[in-house]
């Protein structure tokens, strides 16, 4: 059943190219925090710059090729971007690593990783299965809601560091992720349908990625807080 709702782009080409990105994404964290290395990156100012410009460098141009399904340069760009999406998710990691022992560290990152595969595709089959019940104009409250949490994260952060009112917007972050992934979902047959299979790719990615990510924060803010 879902051979036929999904298509064969999805199973032969967003699938094996979105595995080679997840494992790309989480070979270099590890690498780049110093857990598959002999040390992690050094977080310097000119590190971070790079870094972020490369970052949207590689993502912007993903994102464009993929709209103009020129899907083979938006699959090798995506590759990239999964590599740099690495070297910024480290520092999450080497952030972790300074505030409790580091042997916990890795144990909580590979705890959200299965975790936040797991909620992610299940999600995803439940927007799936009930894409008929999900208007397409949901997309425009979540994204304005989504503004909004973020805009607020930062705020607090800027004010006042990272302090207990960071664990609640990561827990209501983590909620709208839901509220997205549902949203993906849904869309993710006609996604297919029309040529975009790397859209399709980029979607699910992002959101595996920030799933696990938000899930890793919260539970380093919550033994941090201990």
């Amino acid at each position: 059943m879902s051979q036929r709702i999904l298509g064969n782009d999805f199973w032969y080409k967003t699938l094996p190219v979105l595995t080679v990105g997840i494992i790309l994404w989480t070979v270099f964290t590890l690498l780049f925090s110093g857990f598959l290395g002999a040390s992690a990156i050094s977080l310097t100012f000119t590190v971070i710059i790079i870094s972020v410009v490369l970052y949207l460098f590689f993502w912007i141009l993903t994102i464009i090729l993929a709209f103009k399904r020129q899907n083979l340069f938006s699959m090798i760009s995506f590759f990239g971007a999964s590599i740099t999406s690495g070297l910024l998710s480290s520092t999450l990691l080497i952030y972790a690593s300074t505030i409790i022992r580091i042997d916990l560290v890795l144990g909580i990152f590979f705890a959200a990783f299965f975790i936040g595969i797991g909620v992610t595709v299940g999600l995803l089959i439940l927007g799936l299965l009930f894409r008929g019940k999900i208007s397409h104009k949901l997309i425009y409250p979540l994204v304005l809601f989504g503004i909004l949490l973020f805009g607020i994260e930062l705020s607090l952060i800027l004010i006042f560091g990272y302090n207990p009112y960071i664990l609640i917007t990561s827990i209501l972050v983590l909620i709208w992720f839901f509220a997205v992934i549902l949203w993906d979902g849904s869309r993710l047959p006609n996604t297919i349908e029309e040529g975009y299979w790397m859209i399709a790719v980029i979607d699910i990615f992002l959101d595996m990625i920030n799933v696990i990510i938000r899930i890793f924060m919260i539970i380093i803010e919550m033994i941090a807080g201990e």
